[in-house]
C-alpha cells in the first residue's frame, strides 16, 4: 500500500504540473544554413533524451517549444557538420523562457594518429564533457578533419580505425588551435569460442585498465568470427573478460602491457553452466523482488541473475568448482550462501540494520585516501571481483579523500578487512586470506558503528 500511494501521488504531481514555453533566439554570425534545435530535461552525468525537435531554415533565427514541464534542459543547436554545435542550459518556469545563442566564428583543425604517423579515416566520437550530448567525425586519408567549430571546450573523444575494435579513450580540449590525438601503438586482440573452439558472435568484451590515472572500463563485442580488438589501450595493468547469454562469464585474465609498440593475444573459451533455481526471501519469508545474485567461483563472476516477483531465478553454476551466491536487494543489505549439491537454495537475507564508517589514518592523523579493502564477512572473503560489483551500487570499500568509507545498510555480524594499493595486491591478499588474521577486525552491531584505524609508519 505504501508503494501504490507514493506512486499515486507522483503521477497527480505530474499530471497537474504546468506546461512551459522556451523561445530560442539565435544569432547566427552570418552562418546561413539550417539549424536542428534539441531540447531534453537535464540529468548530470547522463547522455540528454531529446524529447522534442525542430529545425530552422535557412535564415531563420528564433523557434518556440511549447508544452513542455517545468525543469532543467539541455538546449542544443546543430548545423550539417559535426563541430557545428553548440549547446546550453535552460530553467524553464512557468512563464516564458528566452534562450540565446550566438554562433561563434571559429574554426579548428584534428588531426589522429597512430604512434606518430596520420591514421586515415578514423572515426572520433566525441561526448560534450558536461552535458553529455554526442557528435561523430572522420578523418581524411591524411588522419586530419578540419572545419567550424561552435563550441570549445573539454570532451571526451572516442577514436577507432575502424568499426569492429574498441576505441581507444582520451579527454581532450578542443579550441581553435590544432589538436593531434596520438594513439599508443598498444593494442589487444583474440578470439571468442565456445568450449568445442566455435567462434561466438556477439559475446561482451571488457577491458578494465589500471593505472595512475585511475580506471578505465571499455566494452566491445565479437564479430561474427569471434574476433575482439581493443585498439590504443593504455600502459597499464589489464583484466579482460567476456560473458555471452546462456554461458558463464570468462575467469578473468590479468596482464600488463607496457612500451610500444606492444600486442597481446588472448582466446577466450566460455562454457554453459548448469542451471540451479534459487529462492531469496527476507527474515520474515517473503519474497525479494528485484535483487541482484552474482555466482562467485575462485574468486570469479560467473554468472548473474535478477529474481522475480517471487523472488525466484535460475542461475547458472559451473560444475565440480567451489562457488557462492551473492545477493544484493535493491533496498540494501547483503547476504551469501556457498552452493552445495544440486538441490533448489533458499537463501534468507538478514535485515540490513547496520551501518559502518570505518577511517584509516597514520599514526599521526593523516588519512589513507584512496586505500582499498579486501573484505571477510563472518568467514567469507569477498574476492575483489564482487567487491568491483558492490562498489558499484553504494558499497564501496575504497576510503575517500578523508580516508573513510561509509558501508550503510549492511547486516550485523563480524568484518574484517585488508588493506591494498594495486589489483595484484589485491589478489594476492584474496588467494592468501584464509591463511591469516586481517589486520583490522569489527564486530558490527545494529545500527550506527564508527571505527578509526591508525597505522605506525615503517
Amino acid at each position: 500500500m505504501r508503494t501504490f500511494c507514493v506512486l499515486a501521488f507522483v503521477l497527480v504531481l505530474a499530471a497537474t504540473a504546468s506546461a512551459a514555453t522556451l523561445h530560442v533566439a539565435i544569432d547566427r554570425q552570418g552562418f546561413a544554413g539550417p539549424i536542428q534545435m534539441a531540447v531534453a530535461p537535464r540529468v548530470d552525468g547522463k547522455p540528454p533524451e531529446w524529447s522534442a525537435t525542430k529545425t530552422l531554415a535557412a535564415g531563420k533565427s528564433a523557434v518556440t517549444f511549447d508544452g513542455l514541464a517545468e525543469g532543467l534542459y539541455v538546449v542544443l543547436a546543430s548545423g550539417p557538420r559535426p563541430l557545428q554545435r553548440l549547446s546550453a542550459k535552460a530553467n524553464l518556469a512557468a512563464d516564458a523562457t528566452t534562450l540565446r545563442l550566438v554562433i561563434p566564428r571559429s574554426k579548428t583543425v584534428l588531426r589522429a594518429s597512430l604512434a606518430g604517423k596520420p591514421l586515415a579515416r578514423a572515426g572520433i566520437a566525441l561526448t560534450h564533457g558536461e552535458l553529455r550530448w554526442h557528435t561523430e567525425l572522420e578523418t581524411g586519408d591524411d588522419g586530419r578533419f578540419a572545419g567550424e567549430l561552435w563550441e570549445p571546450g573539454g570532451y571526451t573523444a572516442n577514436v577507432t580505425r575502424d568499426r569492429t575494435s574498441a576505441p581507444h579513450r582520451v579527454d581532450v580540449a578542443i579550441t581553435s588551435k590544432p589538436l593531434t590525438i596520438d594513439v599508443p601503438d598498444r593494442h589487444v586482440r583474440g578470439r571468442v569460442v565456445t568450449a568445442d573452439g566455435t567462434p561466438l558472435a556477439g559475446a561482451i568484451v571488457n577491458l578494465r585498465s589500471e593505472d595512475h590515472q585511475g580506471t578505465l572500463s571499455v566494452r566491445t563485442r565479437s564479430a561474427d568470427d569471434g574476433r575482439f580488438e581493443f585498439f590504443g589501450v593504455r600502459e597499464a595493468d589489464h583484466t579482460l573478460t567476456a560473458r555471452a547469454p546462456s554461458y558463464l562469464d570468462s575467469d578473468a585474465t590479468r596482464f600488463e602491457l607496457r612500451g610500444a609498440p606492444a600486442q597481446r593475444s588472448i582466446d577466450v573459451a566460455l562454457t554453459r553452466g548448469e542451471p540451479r533455481a534459487v529462492r531469496v526471501v527476507d527474515t520474515r519469508g517473503g519474497p525479494i523482488t528485484g535483487a541482484t545474485l552474482v555466482t562467485s567461483c575462485d574468486g570469479h563472476v560467473k554468472s548473474t541473475a535478477v529474481t522475480n516477483t517471487l523472488g525466484s531465478a535460475d542461475v547458472a553454476v559451473p560444475g565440480g568448482t567451489s562457488c557462492a551466491i551473492y545477493v544484493l536487494p535493491k533496498e540494501g543489505s547483503l547476504a551469501v550462501q556457498r552452493v552445495h549439491g544440486s538441490e533448489p537454495l533458499l537463501i534468507r537475507v538478514p535485515d540490513g540494520s547496520s551501518s559502518l564508517r570505518l577511517a584509516l589514518q597514520t599514526d599521526t592523523g593523516e588519512p589513507f585516501s584512496g586505500m582499498r579493502l579486501l573484505m571477510r564477512i563472518d568467514g567469507l572473503v569477498v574476492a575483489p571481483e564482487i567487491a568491483r560489483l558492490l562498489g558499484s551500487r553504494g558499497f564501496s570499500l575504497v576510503t575517500n579523500d578523508e580516508g573513510s568509507l561509509s558501508l550503510q545498510r549492511i547486516p550485523a555480524g563480524t568484518y574484517e578487512f585488508w588493506p591494498y594499493r594495486t589489483a595484484a595486491e589485491g589478489q594476492m591478499l584474496y588467494e592468501t586470506a584464509m591463511e591469516f588474521a586481517a589486520p583490522i577486525a569489527l564486530t558490527v552491531m545494529t545500527g550506527e558503528n564508527n571505527a578509526t584505524i591508525r597505522f605506525q609508519a615503517r
